[in-house]
């Protein structure tokens, strides 16, 4: 087995290549296209197999299709796990290509980064226009209830109502200043082709949804609907890589950080770890369930929150737990392929053996 560590930049990739005793067999620079690369693939595996290894970065997704197709492995890093790299006082191209071989050779490597499918980066890839178009609405929003109130108009919290001004002040232009008018009409301009996009993307992530028997059945979830389950299964990806729930909730950075020396342990709030998008949207239906949520099949799941929600004080706690225990409870349902069962969750079982 040889070991073929990529350094990839936007014009070039240098390469270093490592036989099994660590010796170099071969290193240069390749254009980073899919020609010059598929043919360094073919010309360094023809004499054997070979292992690659590159930084995870804007071009990594390219480079992993590509050596997969030729049948190379791949394996991705995070730039900062790999210390030899990242504390070395002489860095260069030539030096990171060699370390990234030599992390493969002896096994001294971090974990690797987990490359998605394609139809899980085109749905993140999604969402995540999602999130940039829906921000931005909200910015020209909050710029049109700026102006509005410059003019003495009181608008209430909410984009709908934000809206209905405008349309209102754009009826009554003639009674408006020169400026004020302008500006309010930029803002009603730019917000309705915002509208537009985000519905016309939200039509497409609708139809994806449909398709996706996964995100059927985590919507059998109480307090999540159709964003919060594409949401997690796009950001999950491969369930299988998730041996148990509590590693699925620290990859969403749901669970507390441990300082632990000697005899002294403290335990802080939250990593924050993961995708910020995911974390948001499990929040928002941890909030969902614990103070909207009334159904019969949702008590179990509300139970186990609410013996964290004993205080005032311990509301966003509380709200954090119930992110958390949904998310295991979407690990199951990924793991298993089944639906949401109350039955099956502990807090259901006792609750059924007090009443028998």
């Amino acid at each position: 087995m040889r070991y073929l560590g990529m350094d990839v930049h936007g014009k070039a990739t240098v390469y270093c290549l490592l036989d099994a005793k660590g010796d170099v067999a071969d290193r240069g620079s390749v254009a980073t296209t899919a020609p010059a690369l598929t043919e360094l693939v073919r010309r360094l595996s023809a004499e054997g197999p070979i292992v690659c290894g590159q930084e995870v970065g804007t071009m990594s997704h390219f480079v992993h299709d590509l050596m997969t197709e030729a049948g190379v492995k791949v394996l991705s890093f995070n730039a900062q796990h790999l210390r030899m790299i990242a504390a070395s006082r002489k860095k260069t191209d030539r030096r990171d290509a060699y370390w990234i071989a030599k992390c493969l050779q002896t096994g001294m490597m971090p974990h690797p980064v987990h490359i998605p499918t394609a139809e899980v980066r085109r749905l993140r890839s999604l969402l995540t226009q999602r999130q940039a178009l829906a921000t931005e609405r909200k910015r020209w929003l909050l710029r049109a209830r700026s102006h509005l109130r410059a003019c003495g108009v009181i608008v209430a919290p909410g984009s709908g109502k934000i809206t209905r001004r405008l349309e209102e002040a754009m009826s009554r232009r003639d009674g408006l200043e020169a400026h004020r008018a302008e500006a309010i009409e930029l803002c009603a301009r730019q917000e309705r082709n915002l509208r537009d996009e985000l519905r016309r993307l939200e039509r497409t992530l609708y139809q994806e949804a449909r398709r996706i028997d996964a995100v059927h059945r985590l919507r059998t979830i109480p307090a999540v609907g159709i964003w919060v389950a594409l949401t997690i299964y796009a950001a999950v990806g491969d369930i299988a890589r998730f041996p148990r729930a509590r590693l699925l909730t620290a990859y969403a950075g749901l669970v507390p950080a441990v300082h632990q020396s000697g005899e002294s342990t403290r335990v802080g709030a939250i990593t924050k770890a993961g995708s910020p998008m995911l974390r948001s949207v499990l929040v928002q239906a941890g909030h969902v369930l614990l103070f909207r949520c009334l159904a019969p099949e949702a008590q179990p799941l509300r139970r186990l929150v609410e013996r964290v929600h004993t205080a005032r004080a311990r509301r966003k706690i509380a709200i954090v737990a119930g992110a958390r225990v949904i998310l295991r409870t979407a690990f199951y349902i990924l793991r298993d392929g089944t639906e949401y069962q109350p039955e099956r969750l502990r807090s259901g079982a006792k609750e059924e053996n007090k009443a028998a």
